[in-house]
């Protein structure tokens, strides 16, 4: 979906890349009493929930040990071999980030667990956001989903664009890119890249690559630790595998790059004050509430 919105100012331009459709706008009402809730506008919209044997037998997985004790320890490995298949070496690059003195490895503990969550956001997290996700208890919320979450990315690439064996993550978004830049998206001499729901800087470092003439790239997550696993990676600097290092890709420390735990819907940046905003590979993650 891509917006738009010229301003007296600087443009801002937001392309958001998903797999799902968007929810049709509907009419405005006369007053803000009036506005039907999500759910009215699902009725509305005569949705049904699934219904069949199938559905049936999904519902009881996911309610069920089953789900924790089989399914998910199976999805993980079947992305890991995924991975392997394509000539993405997981299991080297994560021992090789488990292996470095970085925070994962100070602070795995409950108690350090339960600090880096409180000191970060501020009015705390949304319910959806602390729920199971992904395959990981604490969804992004942990170390486990920070480190491995390039690892999947490279996965999923290569496995959906096969053709392009283990670099099917770039095909995918440079094709990205290439449409942001296909709609106007451009960044004055020493303009301003904001990256929503970065992660821990795949896209953030590609943008900084993309606009050389930007002086600033933030990008903002909402997870601390994909926030704190990013830096370590700036960091560190790693090589990728095809160029004989121990990391999925190559990473080159960009001075200009800066990765803060924050929200999308309260950012702190005055109006008009940004070149181009980006936010990529996230709304069709996020509840349906939370998208209108």
């Amino acid at each position: 979906h891509a917006q738009n919105r010229p301003a007296s100012g600087r443009a801002q331009i937001r392309l958001e890349s998903s797999s799902s459709p968007s929810p049709s706008p509907s009419p405005s009402p006369s007053t803000s009493e009036s506005s039907p809730t999500i759910d009215q506008q699902i009725q509305l919209k005569n949705v049904k929930p699934r219904t069949g044997l199938a559905q049936t037998l999904l519902n009881f997985a996911l309610s069920s040990p089953l789900w924790k004790l089989v399914l998910v320890p199976q999805a993980r490995q079947n992305i890991v071999k995924t991975a392997q298949a394509n000539g993405i070496n997981w299991t080297n690059s994560y021992e090789f980030l488990m292996s470095q003195d970085g925070p994962w490895n100070n602070d795995r503990g409950e108690t350090g667990t339960k600090k880096i969550q409180t000191s970060s956001i501020g009015g705390g997290y949304p319910d959806f956001y602390t729920k199971e996700f992904h395959a990981y208890e604490n969804g992004n919320l942990c170390w486990d989903a920070a480190i491995e979450q390039e690892l999947a990315s490279r996965a999923v690439g290569a496995r959906n664009f096969p053709e392009f064996g283990p670099d099917g993550e770039d095909a995918f978004r440079e094709s990205f890119e290439n449409a942001l830049l296909s709609l106007g998206a451009t960044v004055s001499e020493g303009g301003v890249v904001v990256d929503l729901g970065c992660g821990t800087g795949t896209s953030t470092r590609r943008l900084a690559s993309l606009f050389p003439q930007a002086s600033k790239v933030t990008g903002i997550d909402l997870s601390p630790y994909f926030i704190e696993v990013g830096k370590y990676l700036l960091k560190i600097s790693p090589k990728g595998q095809s160029e004989g290092g121990p990391w999925v890709t190559t990473i080159k420390n960009d001075e200009r790059i800066e990765l803060v735990v924050g929200s999308a819907d309260s950012t702190g940046f005055p109006d008009k004050s940004v070149d181009v905003v980006n936010l990529s590979l996230v709304i069709h993650e996020l509840p349906l509430s939370v998208t209108c």
